[in-house]
């Protein structure tokens, strides 16, 4: 949907009362809308996701309190959960995993250490919260008379960032006192959400200063220190692509995506996924066991893993070669039309541990752009 539609629809929800609103969102869910997504049933009606959960306040839907520190304070009390499915997602990919998650061991500096928690356990989450507005607990029917139950957290233009799913019978009552404990004094059946921030402004092309970049890139030991070069030469990711020359990246055609996880997944090779949107990072480090094109998807499976691709809104891919202290880093990345990164995929290697050799031979076997 274009910008000017969802705006104007925008303004159109404005201008009607709540009433109106809960009634066109009864419409949405007729029997013959009920196979969308929220996501979509939103955007049928020109609306945020956001706010059509906020328009179901009592009615399967809960307003959590907002803030940092309490989004904070929730997260941190996710391992009462037991198992869980977290999903994240951007407008070209979806990221589900499965898992228990374990209470975060903590260091002196009260940083998480690994593989406890969110950062390295069995569900990898990397939070930008500054990015967050809105929380939701969601009780929603199901297949089989089942129940989903869940906790949601959205951006202030209303776009997901993060969905939390209980998947046990087990840890009811800790998700009940969970949204009990967290409950919103207040349950507004309407947000005051705004359009989406637009794309900082950087250097164009021709006055970026590729000698310094390309020097930087050179002294690279980390490729965690990336996008501290990018972020100082006050050039994007993609334009640092461009301009560090062929030995160090390349284009590829957008079809890649599907040769890599498909000899990947043939070839037993691990991989290291990062879905992003900007305000989570989700990542799955594994063997993709499978792969199959479901109508407009691209989709690969593992026992923990869901991961689809929107196939018509990749637009390109990059191989991208980075000095580290254990040798070439090669990483594997697809944009969309916009610019917008849709996924990163690397090799999974075992720490102070060089890439493997089937890894680089799949990379360098992909089909470069024209």
């Amino acid at each position: 949907m274009s910008g000017k539609v969802f705006n104007a629809g925008r303004m159109v929800v404005a201008a009607v009362s709540f009433g109106v609103l809960a009634a066109a969102v009864a419409q949405a869910e007729t029997p013959a809308q009920q196979h969308l997504h929220a996501r979509e049933q939103a955007q049928q009606q020109g609306i945020s996701e956001a706010e059509l959960l906020a328009a179901k306040v009592g009615n399967g839907v809960t307003r959590l309190r907002d803030g940092r520190e309490e989004w904070k304070a929730i997260f941190d009390r996710i391992y009462e959960l037991g198992q869980i499915k977290s999903v994240t997602r951007n407008d070209s990919a979806v990221i589900e995993r499965v898992g228990s998650v374990t209470k975060a061991r903590l260091n002196e500096e009260g940083r998480v250490i690994p593989p406890s928690g969110f950062a390295g356990g069995a569900i990898d989450l990397r939070f930008s919260m500054d990015k967050w507005s809105y929380g939701f607990a969601v009780e929603q029917p199901a297949k089989n008379g089942r129940t989903l139950r869940s906790l949601q957290f959205f951006d202030q233009s209303g776009t997901a960032v993060i969905k939390i799913y209980l998947d046990n019978e087990s840890g009811l009552p800790a998700f009940n006192k969970l949204v009990a404990d967290f409950k919103g004094a207040q349950q507004p059946e309407k947000l005051n959400v705004s359009a989406p921030k637009s794309r900082p402004a950087h250097k164009s092309t021709a006055d970026a200063d590729v000698k310094e970049l390309r020097l930087a890139w050179s002294e690279l030991t980390d490729v965690h220190q990336f996008a501290r070069l990018v972020k100082d030469l006050d050039i994007t990711r993609e334009q640092s692509l461009e301009l560090i020359g062929t030995d160090s990246a390349y284009r590829l055609a957008p079809a890649a995506i599907e040769t890599l996880f498909t000899e990947a997944s043939k070839q037993g090779q691990p991989v290291l996924v990062f879905v992003s949107n900007p305000g989570m990072i989700q990542i799955y480090g594994g063997k993709a066991d499978k792969t199959a094109v479901v109508g407009d998807w691209f989709q690969v499976q593992a026992p923990d893993l869901k991961l689809a691709l929107l196939r018509a809104n990749i637009d390109r891919g990059w191989v991208v070669k980075r000095p580290a202290k254990d040798g070439m880093i090669t990483s594997v990345e697809f944009y969309d039309k916009k610019g917008d990164q849709i996924i990163n995929i690397f090799s999974r290697r075992e720490r102070n541990k060089e890439e493997s050799a089937v890894w680089r031979k799949i990379v360098a076997g992909l089909e470069r752009s024209s």
